[in-house]
């Protein structure tokens, strides 16, 4: 699924990011999860919601991620985060409220380190403090690419069964098994080449080993901030996460109970949705 409205922008190095902007006024950036092509967005309802709200809305597809270039691994967080600042420039943005979700909220907090922009408010969901369960998966998907090449589709339907919905639907077989059928393949489809997977696994896996984001990072962010977190997020739980946003001298924290990790989405309520399109008007 690509919006007919994609483009690929030259960001340097032989590397182009699909990229997309729509609607009129002031500019949200939407920075994706691991993995995660621009065009997942819409099932969150947020692009939607921020152009009926005045907004125009950013979004790509990170370097590694369909159908953007897959340069060889490793990246880093900032790599990504610079790609994001080109395609901001690439449309005369000066000034942007950044938005991320998951591992997007590791890339909005070093946009602020490497765009030359005016960052009018940062919106991070499910994303601010990672847990020792996301070290892990981290950890086993890149012994597995170095040793084999690949991550098994198995382990990458396991991987996101067991994180995306809730611990509540864990226990239903029946949606274990809808929601198996609605994953499986997904994983495979969302990255350009292996170097993508690899490139951006490495640059999580080590934003998150390097004890990111340290207390000093999140003390310099003045910028006004809404941090959500999901009651039953394994990957970022709702206690690391309000305690790093307690350490934001601008933050507001929001904890929306029921959804895990995939709770942009997958909330039936839209609530986080409603919340960053509130968040974003009032700035």
């Amino acid at each position: 699924m690509t919006d007919d409205r994609t483009e690929m922008i030259d960001v340097g190095d032989d590397v182009r990011i699909a990229a997309c902007r729509t609607g009129d006024g002031p500019a949200v950036l939407l920075s994706a999860g691991l993995g995660m092509p621009a065009a997942t967005w819409q099932f969150s309802g947020l692009p939607a919601a921020l152009v009926d709200a005045g907004f125009s809305v950013v979004t790509y597809s990170a370097r590694g991620v369909s159908p953007s270039s897959a340069p060889p691994a490793p990246y880093s967080v900032h790599d990504i985060a610079a790609d994001a600042a080109e395609v901001l420039d690439h449309y005369g943005v000066d000034e942007a409220v950044i938005v991320g979700y998951s591992m997007g909220c590791y890339v909005s907090q070093a946009l602020l380190d490497v765009w030359g922009g005016t960052v009018r408010g940062l919106a991070m969901v499910a994303g601010l403090r990672s847990s020792t369960i996301g070290v892990v998966v981290n950890r086993m998907e890149l012994e597995l690419i170095e040793t084999f090449g690949h991550v098994p589709a198995s382990v990458s339907l396991f991987e996101q069964l067991m994180t995306t919905p809730s611990p509540s639907i864990l226990k239903d077989d029946t949606q274990v098994a809808n929601w198996r059928a609605m994953l499986d393949g997904a994983s495979d489809e969302a990255w350009t080449s292996i170097d993508g997977l690899h490139g951006c696994t490495r640059a999580s896996y080590d934003w998150m080993s390097a004890g990111e984001p340290t207390v000093e990072r999140l003390e310099a962010i003045t910028c006004p901030t809404l941090v959500v977190g999901f009651g039953d997020d394994v990957y970022f739980p709702a206690t690391g996460s309000a305690e790093a946003a307690s350490h934001i001298p601008n933050a507001t924290w929001t904890l929306l109970d029921g959804p895990g990790h995939g709770g942009l989405i997958f909330d039936p309520e839209h609530r986080a949705t409603a919340a960053v399109t509130e968040f974003c008007r009032s700035l």
